[in-house]
């Protein structure tokens, strides 16, 4: 019986689907909770510490950076106990599609781009536009927002009180 070589394009054809499949599938793909966390991976964690940093960075007017707070680790405890698990694979999914893409724009990851380069990418994704983009950034958002302002030396810096009378009051 006789099989017919394939031809130099049809080699080429299965080798570009083969590729865009993989790449899909490690896209897809959500890696294991790292070390001492519930759902985020170590990767994961370097994103939200990398938003964290522009977002909540050092110095900023309510005295508290990204890091005094342990952002990455309340934004995994976040995930893991207090919103619907409906919403932990998007919103990793949202963290890997910032960390690529912004790749074909500036040729590194956001993470591997400068603190500078990282706060003017949210800006213009924040921007009017897409309404899909400028919903993940909001999520984004929210969800290290919750983090950051829940932390009890946040909301002592920003006098929060979560009672309607103050302390005197109640006697």
């Amino acid at each position: 019986m006789f099989i017919a070589r394939p031809s130099r394009r049809q080699v080429l054809t299965i080798g570009a689907l083969s590729g865009v499949g993989f790449a899909v599938g490690g896209f897809l793909w959500l890696p294991d909770a790292a070390e001492n966390q519930a759902v985020l991976s170590a990767g994961e964690l370097g994103i939200v510490a990398a938003l964290g940093e522009v977002l909540f960075p050092e110095g900023n007017a309510i005295g508290f950076s990204w890091k005094e707070v342990d952002l990455a680790q309340e934004v995994d405890r976040l995930l893991a106990e207090v919103l619907d698990p409906k919403v932990v694979a998007p919103f990793r999914y949202l963290l890997r599609f910032v960390q690529y893409g912004c790749v074909a724009q500036t040729g590194k990851t956001f993470s591997a781009c400068s603190a500078e380069k990282r706060a003017e990418l949210l800006a213009n994704w924040g921007r009017p536009g897409s309404t899909y983009r400028n919903a993940g950034i909001t999520s984004l958002k929210s969800v290290l927002g919750m983090a950051y302002f829940n932390h009890p030396q946040v909301l002592k810096a920003i006098g929060w009180r979560s009672m309607c009378t103050s302390p005197e009051d109640r006697g």
